[in-house]
């Protein structure tokens, strides 16, 4: 992270919003948190807890100045607690009670001299208080160190000596198998839509199925037909019998209310396809994070996928969408990055649909930014918009100014694939269909 260079602009929005909070006679305590309200908070809660938990907690940002993450970085520095994977373990309660400030005294008066004077008092003390905590913020936005971890390892240097015994590092370095086993066949993962003819083989033929295991991202405009397709997926893969996990962030599974639910419309979905839906009963699964919203804390969420996965024995897992993940968009590439590799790990194919940022069509740009699409093995692009430059017109057949919609399969590591923009549309009964078939598609 980042911080701009000019104290004088920073300062200006921090008074600003600073004195904007004061006019409204908010308490110094929504600004500012001391090390011992962080210790106290430890130990109600049985001497640990994670980030989240104490920058909602004690209603403080989880980063920045006089931040949670700020607090705990100090509190750390004293030996008074330490970190443990997501948690933050009290380790010493140690520490002084910071000195209370000096209230002013408050003189009661029968009646004030005048009017003006009675008026200025108040505004004269806001002023004051207004000047410093600005100048608190400043001098905080000088010192505080940017807050990821991972900042601090790229900054430094790496002096780490070799301290354990050869045979436990040695067992961390890998070489490769023999030539019989290092090559295994290259094979596709049914979804029983028009994605499985994208992606092609090193002989130049379908691999009728997205790569085995890959971790692909689905990223587009809202409105673009993302949700629709995962749908389909889900009930096609369901029905031949694969087990698929379902979590969704966009919409209730099953509402008590009149409300056409995500239940409703993938049973619409297997009714129209013909597909049997107590087979589809048996092997999806849902997480359901509208309904049950203690499901967005990234330890219970992942606690209840790695449960799902291990006991039921996962085959696809869609995420509709990544922002259920991590309220924090810098940090959501690290939490796709952790499920992805569990993916991989227990054989599992997983898609993710992705938000797009920006009102920019056909592009990279995504929630997360691009280096979330570093770390899956590819990006589907499911999106619509108007045609203005010539390789579009010439993929999609269209003239220029006019409206499409596509699909596109961006990168992919795994395997090769068809690279042409597919104009696709949704049908009047709920489907991204391809407007023409993907062979001459690929051919044109």
């Amino acid at each position: 992270m980042e911080f701009c260079e000019d104290a004088n602009v920073k300062s200006y929005f921090a008074i600003d919003k600073v004195y904007s909070l004061a006019r409204f006679h908010l308490p110094w305590r929504k600004f500012m948190v001391e090390e011992i309200d962080v210790i106290d908070f430890l130990k109600d809660h049985g001497g640990q807890a994670t980030l989240n938990d104490i920058a909602l907690g004690l209603g403080i940002p989880k980063y920045g100045p006089n931040s949670a993450y700020a607090v705990l970085r100090s509190l750390k520095s004293k030996g008074i607690v330490d970190r443990k994977g997501e948690m933050w373990v009290l380790v010493s309660a140690e520490t002084e009670k910071p000195a209370e400030a000096v209230k002013p005294a408050v003189t009661a008066v029968s009646k004030p001299e005048t009017a003006e004077v009675a008026a200025a008092a108040p505004s004269r003390d806001v002023e004051t208080i207004v000047q410093a905590m600005a100048k608190t913020l400043a001098n905080a936005m000088k010192v505080s160190p940017p807050p990821p971890d991972q900042w601090e390892l790229a900054t430094q240097p790496m002096k780490t000596e070799i301290a354990k015994e050869e045979e436990k590092l040695k067992a961390f370095v890998l070489k490769p198998d023999e030539a019989v086993e290092a090559k295994k066949p290259l094979l596709g993962f049914k979804t029983g839509t028009f994605l499985d003819q994208l992606f092609i083989t090193p002989e130049g033929k379908p691999l009728n199925g997205i790569p085995i295991c890959g971790q692909f991202a689905i990223t587009g405009l809202p409105g673009a037909g993302k949700s629709i397709l995962v749908e389909e997926i889900a009930v096609r893969v369901a029905a031949s019998g694969k087990k698929v996990l379902y979590a969704t962030a966009e919409d209730v599974w099953k509402s008590q209310t009149p409300r056409f639910d995500l239940q409703s419309r993938m049973k619409q979905k297997a009714d129209i396809l013909g597909l049997d839906w107590e087979k589809i009963r048996e092997n999806l699964f849902i997480l359901d994070t509208v309904a049950y919203p203690e499901l967005r804390e990234w330890n219970t969420f992942a606690e209840t996928y790695r449960y799902v996965v291990e006991k039921e024995k996962i085959e696809l897992a869609i995420i509709d969408s990544v922002t259920v993940l991590e309220a924090y968009r810098g940090a959501l590439k690290y939490r796709v990055m952790e499920l992805a590799r569990y993916n991989q790990l227990h054989g599992v194919t997983g898609l993710f649909v992705n938000q797009r940022s920006a009102e920019t069509w056909d592009s990279y740009d995504m929630a997360g930014g691009i280096g979330l699409a570093h770390n899956l093995d590819g990006t589907i692009i499911v999106d619509y918009g108007r045609v203005y430059w010539q390789d579009q017109q010439m993929d999609l057949q269209a003239s220029r100014g006019e409206f499409v919609r596509i699909v596109r399969v961006l990168d992919c590591r795994m395997c090769n694939f068809i690279r042409k923009r597919i104009r696709v549309d949704i049908t009047p009964d709920g489907f991204v269909r391809p407007v023409e078939p993907i062979t001459e598609a690929a051919a044109g």
